[in-house]
């Protein structure tokens, strides 16, 4: 089955609706974002925690272990967020998300994998995921995915739907195609520190360039990529494969 284009819209095109986010995530800043966290590898739940917390000003997190664990917690507590590791005791791979979307349909589910697998991508586009997040991205480039997907956006990478996306090195590189085409080096690296979530200031000192030089760059790089500001130019450039 190809994937629904109405899914694909935001991300394999870089666009964000201009109607902004949806009446759902509207008020996730200020309200409690509970989070149910679901992976068997201890060392990974401690090291995704802190970023979790960036989600709002009150952020509650369950965790999971196993398939059992995860589908009763989902079910009792319908969370905001679902992080669901593919590799998990019990999980049978992707087909999995077919169990949580029918126990707990409101609850956005986004697989977060170590392994990234083109058709696998797909797949859960087509069982109702929100999203596809490869463990090895930076934790700035999850946390804004993350506030997508609570904004109502699902975040499939551009680059991982792309023929020959997936697995590996290729998984991680940048690709510029399209609308990204026309920036230069110097733009992509002040691109790539703006979606680190640097200030102007820091991305300066960073590149040896004065503030006024960086916003200089920031309008080209706005212009050229048609984004409205610097929250809709992050968002298009890790949907574009450009990260941190």
């Amino acid at each position: 089955m190809a994937p629904d284009e109405s899914v694909l819209n935001v991300n394999a095109n870089g666009n964000l609706p201009q109607d902004g986010p949806s009446s759902a995530g509207a008020g996730k800043a200020s309200a409690v974002v509970r989070v149910l966290l679901a992976d068997d590898h201890a060392l990974l739940r401690d090291g995704i925690r802190p970023f979790l917390t960036d989600l709002g000003e009150h952020v509650e997190i369950m965790e999971a272990v196993d398939f059992d664990s995860a589908l009763a917690q989902a079910s009792e507590h319908s969370p905001d967020l679902l992080l669901l590791d593919l590799k998990m005791p019990g999980m049978a791979g992707v087909e999995t998300v077919s169990a949580f979307r029918k126990a707990c349909p409101e609850v956005p589910v986004v697989i977060i994998t170590g392994q990234v697998l083109r058709e696998d991508v797909l797949r859960a586009m087509e069982l109702g995921a929100s999203g596809y997040l490869p463990k090895a991205m930076s934790g700035a480039s999850f946390v804004h995915a993350l506030r997508l997907i609570l904004s109502g956006q699902p975040y499939f990478s551009a680059h991982l739907l792309s023929p020959g996306g997936g697995d590996g090195e290729a998984a991680q590189a940048q690709h510029h195609g399209g609308r990204f085409a026309d920036l230069t080096n110097r733009e992509i690296q002040v691109l790539s520190l703006l979606v680190r979530g640097e200030s102007n200031k820091e991305i300066g000192l960073h590149l040896g360039l004065t503030e006024i030089t960086v916003k200089s760059h920031m309008r080209s790089i706005f212009k050229k990529i048609g984004a409205a500001n610097r929250t809709q130019a992050v968002a298009m450039a890790i949907q574009h494969g450009i990260s941190a």
